[in-house]
């Protein structure tokens, strides 16, 4: 695994690309005799590792995977604790966040006077995929109202959770920016798929919890009703043992359903461990765009941030 992720990193180098997918990756691994292909689908060798948790600073969007630079600071999700200071690479700038995570990095320092170190799709051990009644005491009772109205009390969480098996108990998800200590302050920047009635249903949760975001703005934000359908945007093609499919046919919106379980504990979570609220931007901020900002997108997401940080 060592020589195959030291390939996937040379590859990165000469490309200069921030990550890559397998099937981007696999020719490249078979011409140099690292890791042979499938000649009847492509990938499928180094999609099986990936599956496996083999490559641990992988990640997942939908049904695609992405594999990063593993020694770039930037994007080691695995990393604890911070080197005293972190220089970051050149391709780490071209990252679609590197300006937001840039600005709020320069807030805090200017704020606290104490340095600011952050990285990109940090997947902590306690940032869990599954929650774990015995970790969250405080807030377990909350967490089943939300599954119970997102799945529309069909299932019990209890019962889904201790069937699963220890790759599922082991899973993780990731913050889109960290910012490590003194702050553990974690940033997720909500694209426009964030927004819709069943993460509204989520907000109902949050009485008497300290928050990252305006509540109320994410009320009117999430009024938007997206109906079921058969895209990858709506229905899972992994399956969670979570969120079945709920309905008969292949239109299906336990993608939505999932997405605003996993937006809530990711809320929850860095509470329980008694850090700073997850800072939410929504992307109503910087007027819809989600890379390529604006001097007036930073502006206005400076100006946000300030209740928050």
């Amino acid at each position: 695994m060592e020589n195959i992720i030291h390939w996937i990193d040379s590859y990165l180098e000469k490309e200069k690309k921030l990550e890559a997918t397998p099937t981007e990756l696999s020719p490249y691994l078979d011409r140099n005799g690292i890791l042979k292909d499938s000649e009847s689908r492509k990938g499928k060798p180094l999609r099986d590792l990936l599956r496996k948790n083999k490559i641990p600073h992988a990640y997942q969007k939908g049904n695609r995977w992405f594999i990063p630079k593993s020694r770039s600071i930037g994007f080691n999700k695995n990393i604890e604790k911070f080197p005293k200071s972190v220089v970051i690479p050149e391709v780490i700038k071209e990252y679609k966040l590197y300006k937001i995570a840039e600005l709020i990095k320069t807030e805090l320092e200017k704020k606290y006077e104490s340095k600011a170190n952050y990285i990109f799709e940090y997947k902590p051990v306690w940032l869990k995929t599954y929650p774990n009644k015995e970790e969250l005491p405080e807030y377990w009772e909350r967490i089943i109202s939300v599954y119970n109205q997102l799945t529309n009390n069909k299932f019990d969480l209890e019962n889904k959770i201790s069937s699963l098996d220890n790759r599922r108990l082991i899973a993780k998800q990731s913050f889109d920016i960290w910012f490590s200590e003194p702050f553990n302050l974690a940033i997720e920047f909500d694209e426009k798929q964030h927004f819709n009635s069943f993460r509204k249903k989520t907000l109902s949760y949050y009485n008497g919890l300290k928050l990252g975001f305006n509540i109320d703005e994410y009320q009117i934000l999430n009024n938007r009703i997206i109906n079921p359908g058969k895209s990858g945007f709506t229905k899972l093609k992994p399956n969670d043992p979570l969120f079945p499919e709920m309905y008969e046919g292949k239109n299906q919106d336990n993608r939505i359903r999932q997405r605003a379980f996993r937006d809530y504990l990711k809320d929850i979570l860095p509470l329980s461990k008694g850090f700073k609220p997850t800072l939410r931007i929504p992307s109503n901020i910087t007027n819809g765009n989600i890379k390529d900002f604006s001097k007036n997108d930073l502006e206005n997401i400076k100006c946000y941030i300030k209740a928050y940080i």
